[in-house]
């Protein structure tokens, strides 16, 4: 367990320092993006990136999952591998720019999106040069280079080019200019740093790991499917304006909960590739990361589904009032999403994507049962739908990597009851300040209501957890603080953490 929690520990450091910057940069470049430029234009692009990001499943066929997976890497199998790639990247760039018409008109119904698609297809030649240096980058754990050339392509890609295009009125297309910007300079960071030779070869080669890739490949789409399949309902049935404040509530808390775990998958498969047969210390790993991401998605986008109204105002402004509609059950079904996101990596890095592809077709077709449904109702009620699905995909794939590692059910209750107290004491909070507030008719501003109910909070939980810290932290995540603080004791005199370290400590014994 120590030598697989050091690798981690050490990506993580640098994947965590991204995470913050990124999530940082993503929050003020959306929400100045969001005033400058409306719900329609947001809409126009939602359109072409809903096209680009499911195609790039397809033309990257899983291959930059399977480059990390195979325990032993041939040369020649990388080049075989980028030389594919290219190939089915240059097919696809040149089959939207030419159908762009075609599937604005008969995929959205929007045919005023089909420029903005064509503007959009050259990303898929990119994305696959990206996915082999990045394949890698990852193979080694030298997630520093990933994480700063991901932040600071994003900072120059849209708080730089971004917001000055949509300020001189580019309208659309400085989203488009933002992307190519953003994506370009970050694939050529990462291939300058690449620890391998990037180059080209023969692509009809016979490739060992395609079969892997094409699992992986299938359970992409699906998931894309299910991620997205709102988004291609409300833009069909709903049109732009609505796909435009859908996306932007979306964004709001979806853009923090991926990252939150994005850089935790990133760890997780090549150490669980790399620790095939070890289930003891893949077990604690899992539990570990389960109760630390937990601890912050429960309390967090709880706060956020209770506050909803006075967030989107307060960021958005007037224009956006739609989007507070969607935002307080989309910030329940980041919860659910979260959490999930980490059973994918452990199946898929013991050689079992087959698992995951079964649990996630059928969670498709519950999904698109009830958009058919939603969809025609309202922007809230497929966001309480999307809230569901998530939860129900969390359970059936919580429980499969339960049954593949051998974790008890207390385990997971154990991990999960410190989240479910925090979110508790979120939601008693919140009420309590409004209900102080309507008693007393007090007319605060939206701002100061916010602060005050954050403040309240925060103090609520900084005592519970001070109080009570192995019932909030776990066994699991007690563990890894006591391991923090062996490798860098300045952390036990931190203010506010020295009786954690102590229970830490006597945990551990």
């Amino acid at each position: 367990m120590s030598g697989l929690t050091g690798r981690a520990l050490t990506g993580l450091r640098w994947n965590y320092i991204g995470m913050f910057g990124r999530i940082a940069a993503t929050f003020v470049s959306q929400i100045v993006l969001a005033r400058l430029l409306g719900p329609e234009q947001f809409g126009l692009f939602g359109y072409a990136f809903l096209t680009v990001t499911m195609l790039a499943l397809v033309v990257e066929m899983g291959l930059q999952m399977a480059l990390v997976q195979v325990p032993t890497l041939k040369d020649d199998d990388i080049a075989t591998a980028f030389g594919r790639l290219l190939l089915t990247g240059g097919i696809a760039t040149g089959g939207v720019m030419l159908l762009a018409d075609q599937i604005a008109l008969y995929v959205f119904a929007a045919p005023q999106a089909a420029p903005v698609l064509r503007g959009m297809a050259p990303a898929l030649l990119v994305g696959v040069a990206t996915a082999v240096a990045t394949a890698m980058l990852s193979r080694d754990i030298e997630f520093k280079v990933i994480q700063m050339a991901g932040l600071g392509s994003y900072i120059v890609g849209y708080l730089m080019v971004g917001i000055a295009a949509a300020s001189a009125g580019f309208g659309v297309w400085s989203l488009v200019l933002a992307w190519h910007v953003q994506t370009i300079l970050a694939c050529v960071v990462m291939f300058y740093f690449s620890p391998r030779s990037l180059m080209p070869g023969n692509p009809f080669r016979p490739l060992g790991i395609a079969r892997f890739g094409a699992v992986v490949m299938v359970t992409n789409m699906v998931n894309w499917f299910i991620d997205n399949g709102p988004h291609v309902a409300i833009g069909r049935w709903l049109g732009a304006a609505q796909l435009g404040q859908y996306t932007v509530a979306n964004n709001l808390v979806k853009v923090p909960a991926d990252h939150l775990v994005r850089n935790l998958q990133t760890v997780l498969f090549p150490l669980a590739a790399r620790a095939q047969d070890n289930d003891t210390g893949l077990r604690r790993a899992y539990l570990t990361v389960l109760g630390g991401v937990a601890l912050v998605a429960f309390p967090t986008f709880t706060f956020i589904a209770l506050m909803s109204d006075a967030i989107v105002w307060l960021l958005l402004g007037s224009q956006w009032a739609v989007a507070a509609q969607v935002l307080a059950p989309l910030s329940i079904a980041m919860i659910g999403h979260a959490i999930e996101a980490l059973c994918g990596p452990v199946l898929g890095g013991r050689g079992e994507p087959k698992l995951e592809m079964r649990v996630k077709t059928v969670t498709l077709v519950v999904m698109l049962a009830v958009l058919a449904v939603t969809a025609t109702w309202s922007l809230s009620a497929v966001g309480w739908g999307v809230a569901g699905v998530y939860f129900f995909r969390w359970i059936w794939m919580n429980a499969a990597v339960m049954n593949r590692l051998r974790i008890p059910v207390v385990d997971i209750g154990r991990v999960l009851a410190g989240p479910l107290l925090l979110a508790g004491i979120c939601c008693g909070v919140t009420a309590g300040i409004d209900w102080l507030l309507h008693t007393y008719q007090a007319t605060w501003p939206v701002l100061w209501t916010l602060l005050l109910t954050t403040a309240g909070a925060g103090v609520v939980i900084a005592i519970v957890v001070q109080a009570l810290p192995s019932l909030v932290l776990g066994p699991h995540l007690l563990s890894l603080l006591n391991l923090l603080v062996t490798r860098r004791p300045g952390i036990g005199r931190i203010p506010g953490l020295r009786r954690m370290v102590a229970v830490a400590a006597k945990t551990a014994i």
